[in-house]
């Protein structure tokens, strides 16, 4: 097994996640059913503006935060293990005015631009819907912010009802109330802007209540202190995170808007989503793995560190494996029967997407790992390169090959900064090198993608077949790897499942 646990906070931030991770599965299937809708429902070019908006909806959500939400997710739970509870309001407070103020300006510029009919801006119709989704960025901004707050106080249930039920349920309504407005995409739009509202309100108020029960925000005022200095001075070498996701995200998709329109956009946009399927189960773990990182390292737990890193990979990456397989093994037929066969030409598109995705997945957590320890400088450097390569490939491969040229410019990229980042964690000694067992998680996933790939992209049977053939490879996969996850102790109730019980079986 990767380790002995020294004491039960491991086991319960592993567990936590779980919840979270049950709950985004559940979201990411609605949401990826919504998606599916949607394609059907739109004409290609209609979805290519529709997706072109939220393309730039995700790059705004982290530019406002200007590096400012890592930093709360550093600090935050670092102030209140502290109890320095007027530090812990006052970078709650300049996050929160950072992201409108930014906000606002991105939206008015963005306004500004719509009115001169650029190459890289849909016209008319989508035009409306672009500004539209636009408004969605400061305000997923400051959710996202209140949801790391609530992973502050251990609250993965709150979490899970407010991200993985009800978000997902919006947009299945926003979906429903286009499609008997008669597939309006302005519909659609509008009313995906009304759910992100709600949804920042409930959970504003989650936030608030939990605030004042562990009182932090006492009802007769309490003093606040703005931690200026250390908040700016380990949030601004992060920014180059930040726009890390804007060049992937946002340039990229400007860039083949400018070039193929909304067509080159559609079959881009249309599988990132399944791409992007590779990181829910590290997403899930990274809300609880930070703040429980950075309470080991506020106690100088070195040794709990090293062991929570390692178990956390080894389930990311045997979580996660499953997904790699779908979007990557059997992509030629699952794109075909998903999204119809105008679509057909992005499943090379998804394939090396997911490529990119499965190398953050086996590489888990050394972004968090080196912001816990302070080791800003890796950071920078791994984001420069990235947006440097990505730019590049993007400027040379897009108008020769559209959007699988933006896949390769995106996919390339990330290859570089996780090899980067990885190396500098494992250099920095802060967690100590790879156990046996991690490795050997790592080439049993190498076999069992080959094997997966060889049934997929050669063989070719019906997509019936092919996903027989993955649940035997997962299984296999994972009674391998059962020893080293330690199921029994980290999850005991999962033995008293009877399948279950058996394929783990040592």
């Amino acid at each position: 097994m990767v380790g002995e646990t020294t004491d039960g906070s491991i086991d319960r931030q592993l567990r936590g996640s779980s919840v979270l991770l049950i709950g985004r599965l559940l979201s990411k299937c609605i949401n990826f059913g919504v998606q599916v809708a949607i394609i059907r429902l739109l004409t290609k070019d209609d979805f290519g503006a529709f997706a072109y908006g939220l393309a730039l909806v995700a790059a705004g959500e982290v530019l406002v935060k200007i590096g400012l939400g890592q930093g709360a997710n550093r600090f935050v739970p670092y102030y209140f293990e502290r109890g320095e509870y007027d530090r812990l309001l006052g970078t709650l407070v300049l996050v929160s005015a950072t992201i409108l103020v930014l906000g606002g300006a991105g939206f008015g510029a963005l306004y500004w631009i719509s009115g001169y009919g650029l190459a890289g801006f849909p016209g008319g119709t989508g035009s409306t819907v672009v500004l539209l989704l636009a408004l969605l960025a400061p305000i997923q901004a400051l959710d996202q912010i209140c949801i790391q707050t609530l992973a502050c106080f251990a609250k993965p249930w709150q979490i899970f009802l407010r991200k993985h039920v009800l978000a997902p349920l919006l947009r299945v309504l926003a979906v429903a109330l286009a499609f008997f407005a008669g597939g309006s995409s302005e519909v659609l739009a509008a009313v995906y802007l009304a759910g992100g509202m709600l949804g920042l309100a409930i959970c504003l108020h989650l936030v608030i209540r939990e605030l004042i029960s562990n009182g932090v925000l006492q009802l007769g005022g309490r003093r606040v202190e703005i931690p200026w200095k250390p908040l700016i001075n380990y949030s601004l070498p992060l920014i180059s995170s930040d726009l890390v996701a804007v060049v992937l995200t946002g340039v990229t998709t400007v860039l083949l808007m400018a070039s193929g329109g909304e067509t080159e956009v559609a079959s881009m946009r249309a599988v990132s989503p399944a791409a992007a399927l590779n990181l829910l189960v590290i997403q899930s773990f990274g809300i609880l793995f930070l703040p429980s990182a950075a309470r080991l390292f506020a106690r100088d737990d070195f040794a709990g560190m090293s062991q929570h890193h390692w178990e956390s990979v080894a389930w990311v990456s045997i979580l996660s494996f499953p997904i790699f397989a779908l979007t990557f093994c059997v992509a030629p037929r699952l794109v075909t029967v998903l999204f119809g066969e105008p679509y057909a030409d992005s499943a090379t598109v998804l394939a090396v997407m997911s490529v990119g995705s499965f190398a953050a997945v086996v590489t888990a957590f050394s972004s968090e790992a080196l912001q816990v320890v302070h080791m800003t400088r890796p950071l920078l450097t791994s984001n420069l390169l990235m947006m440097s390569v990505s730019i590049l490939l993007a400027v040379l491969l897009i108008p020769a090959y559209g959007a699988l040229g933006a896949a390769i410019a995106v996919t390339g990229a990330r290859l570089l900064g996780a090899s980067v980042r990885q190396t500098a964690l494992l250099r920095s000694g802060s967690i100590g090198s790879a156990p046996a067992s991690i490795r050997a998680i790592w080439w049993k996933l190498l076999t069992a993608t080959m094997i997966a790939t060889l049934v997929g992209w050669v063989w070719q049977p019906s997509l019936f077949i092919e996903l027989i053939v993955l649940v035997v490879v997962c299984i296999v996969l994972l009674r391998s790897c059962a020893k080293a996850l330690d199921v029994g102790r980290t999850f005991p109730e999962l033995l008293k499942v009877p399948m279950f019980r058996h394929v783990v079986a040592g």
